[in-house]
C-alpha cells in the first residue's frame, strides 16, 4: 500500500499556500480560507437546500477530460523544470534553491498533482454512481462533491495563477 501513499502530494500542495519570502515566508490564511472554507459553504448551501446532483455522466466526460489535460500539464512542467534546471546549472548568477523559476515549476508541480488527485477523486465517485445507473446523487453525496468541485476549479485558478507567474518571470527582463 505504499505506492498509494497521497500524503507526500498533500504536503507539497500545502506548502505552496504561501506568503512572503525567506525567513518571513508563512501559511496564507487567506488562500486557507478561500480553497478550503468557500467549498464548505457551497456544501452546507447544497444541504440547506437540497439538492441533488445530476447529469452524472455529463459531468464525469468533462472530469475525464480534466485528467487528461492535467497528466499533459504535468508531464510538460517536468519537461519545462528539466530545461529550467539546465540553465540554473550554467548560471554563475543563480541555484536550484534560489531560483525564482524553478521555484514557481516546483509549485505548479505540486498544484497540478494535487489537483489531479481531486479529479481524480470525483471521477471515481461519478463513475461509481453512473455504473449503478443513478440519474442523481442524494443531497449529502452531492454536498461531498459540490465541495470537491469547487475546490478543484479553485485549484485549477492557482494553477492558472502559477502559469501566468511563470511566463511573466520568463518574459521580464
Amino acid at each position: 500500500m505504499r505506492m498509494l501513499n497521497l500524503k507526500p502530494i498533500f504536503i507539497d500542495h500545502f506548502q505552496t499556500l504561501r506568503t512572503g519570502a525567506g525567513s518571513t515566508e508563512t501559511i496564507s490564511k487567506g488562500d486557507i480560507v478561500s480553497l478550503y472554507g468557500f467549498p464548505l459553504t457551497v456544501s452546507a448551501v447544497a444541504i440547506w437546500q437540497g439538492w441533488k446532483m445530476g447529469g452524472i455522466g455529463d459531468l464525469l466526460t468533462a472530469l475525464s477530460l480534466m485528467c487528461g489535460l492535467l497528466f499533459n500539464l504535468l508531464v510538460l512542467s517536468f519537461d519545462v523544470a528539466l530545461r529550467a534546471a539546465a540553465q540554473v546549472r550554467e548560471s554563475q548568477v543563480e541555484t536550484l534553491s534560489t531560483s525564482v523559476k524553478i521555484r514557481l515549476i516546483r509549485q505548479l508541480q505540486a498544484n497540478t498533482t494535487y489537483a489531479l488527485v481531486i479529479a481524480l477523486t470525483v471521477a471515481i465517485s461519478l463513475a461509481v454512481g453512473a455504473s449503478r445507473g443513478m440519474d442523481n446523487f442524494n443531497p449529502w453525496v452531492t454536498a461531498a462533491l459540490a465541495y470537491l468541485l469547487t475546490h478543484f476549479v479553485l485549484v485549477l485558478m492557482v494553477i492558472l495563477k502559477r502559469i501566468r507567474s511563470i511566463f511573466r518571470n520568463e518574459l521580464t527582463p
